[in-house]
């Protein structure tokens, strides 16, 4: 017998050994893979949705883009409009759902080579194949309607729009910034869901961007001016006070109208200054006017507020305490609110209201008519003033029955709540006829006078005065 023969199954214990240390090695890998690929999908999805996010989004478009080189391709992206409204008052879980139900219809919606993104809380982005506008203007549609369709039994409107990609190697994010220019052009505006991009909103955004970079320093250097725009008493033709109008007097450029840069402070905020601004000067003036001539101690200013102040319950105590410095009676200055102001949100504006009307301001309903005016919603606002908008009676003549029963049903009832009428935008005789037949109390518009500075104003009402 061999004493030094080797058992078999020591032979066998480093074999067995190294399969084991192998296996351990595959299953490390396995693991450290999987946790690998977890982690890459982590970074690449959109936690709530599951759809690409904007990082992972931006990889494939340029993929897409680079390979495609026959293909033409649209970015488009979309928002749904008041979705924060939603939230509140459906909750956070029922906005989640929304969101993910579009995700589910844009996954089945989308074609090779195609893809989409939630880019941030309900934005969504999507880079599709353009093989002709046609077509893709018949896709957006299906996919409005389709995501309309699927959002469960809550209504919900989107914003679309569209950047057609003419230069493959612009960088996404500019491609998609183009796109979000055509979507916030038609943002909330009930007769259009989607809109291309062009030339032009580019050159506007660039010309917002340099008022939002100058207005701060212009409010500062006063450069706002304030313009004024003479009421009349149909009666007598009798001047019994003016609207205050703001207009930008900017070195280099001139004036610049409120109609180019009102709308760009009523989104950015900035309008809530110029409103306190514009409330201060008139202040200022009807001072001036108190201690240099009582031919000016009659008249009236008409200041105009944002609808952004619906949010300060302080602002009756913050427009006295100015009135106060100036030694101003409250008497003298009307409040402007815009029809649509009001009934935003009809509690807290009654609220702000009663605020003002108690403090001694008068307070007068502008543009009424432009929107949908709720009568029953009127007779509870504390004002003093219906301002009609001028479309209300613009082409109206004694030969239109129908406009002219409007228009008397409306100072009718004007009349039966105690309300003084103004009619806004007169601009011709027969207007001026027209109104003053109906029983309107005030005039103001072109026919009679142009806004004008302080100075011209001045000199405006001294003249009448001098022909009577």
């Amino acid at each position: 017998m061999n004493e030094n023969r080797v058992s078999p199954e020591i032979t066998w214990i480093p074999f067995m050994g190294m399969v084991i240390v192998t296996v351990l090695c595959i299953i490390a890998i396995y693991h450290e893979k999987k946790a690998s690929d977890n982690l890459r999908i982590i970074l690449s999805t959109d936690h709530l949705t599951g759809a690409s996010n904007w990082s992972q989004f931006q990889k494939d478009c340029e993929e897409y883009l680079k390979k495609g080189d026959q293909k033409n391709y649209a970015m488009v992206t979309f928002d749904i409009d008041k979705f924060k409204a939603i939230n509140d008052l459906y909750s956070h879980e029922v906005g989640n759902e929304i969101l993910t139900a579009i995700a589910k219809s844009l996954a089945a919606f989308i074609g090779e080579e195609e893809t989409f993104s939630r880019t941030s809380t309900d934005n969504f982005n999507i880079l599709l194949k353009c093989h002709s506008q046609d077509e893709l203007i018949r896709r957006i549609e299906d996919l409005i309607e389709e995501i309309k369709n699927n959002a469960h039994v809550y209504a919900i409107n989107i914003s679309v729009g569209i950047c057609l990609i003419k230069d493959k190697t612009l960088d996404i994010n500019i491609l998609s910034d183009r796109a979000n220019m055509a979507r916030r052009s038609i943002k909330n505006n009930c007769e259009k869901e989607y809109t291309f991009y062009t030339d032009s909103m580019r050159h506007n955004m660039l010309k917002e961007k340099g008022m939002e970079n100058r207005m701060t320093a212009a409010l500062g250097n006063r450069e706002f001016e304030m313009y004024l725009q003479p009421k009349y008493l149909f009666s007598d033709d009798k001047i019994i006070g003016a609207e205050a109008l703001v207009r930008w007097n900017c070195p280099g450029i001139g004036i610049i109208p409120p109609s180019d840069f009102i709308p760009l402070f009523e989104k950015n905020g900035f309008v809530k200054q110029i409103d306190t601004y514009m409330f201060e000067e008139a202040c200022k003036l009807l001072e001036k006017w108190k201690n240099e001539s009582v031919d000016f101690l009659h008249l009236t200013i008409s200041v105009n507020f944002s609808r952004l102040h619906l949010n300060n319950l302080f602002l009756s105590k913050e427009l006295s305490e100015i009135a106060e410095r100036y030694h101003i009676d409250p008497k003298l200055i009307e409040i402007e609110l815009t029809e649509n102001t009001i009934f935003d949100n009809e509690n807290q504006m009654v609220t702000i209201m009663n605020d003002l009307k108690e403090s001694g301001f008068q307070i007068s309903i502008d543009d009424f008519g432009r929107a949908y005016s709720s009568l029953n919603t009127l007779k509870n606002l504390p004002a003093d003033i219906l301002k009609l908008d001028k479309e209300f009676f613009e082409g109206t003549s004694a030969t239109n029955l129908r406009g002219k029963k409007i228009i008397m049903s409306i100072l009718k009832m004007a009349r039966d709540l105690d309300l003084v009428t103004v009619a806004e935008g007169v601009e011709t005789l027969e207007q001026v006829d027209f109104l003053k037949e109906m029983g309107c109390d005030i005039a103001q518009g072109f026919y009679y006078a142009r806004p004008m500075q302080v100075a011209d104003f001045e000199a405006f009402i001294t003249n009448k005065l001098q022909l009577v």
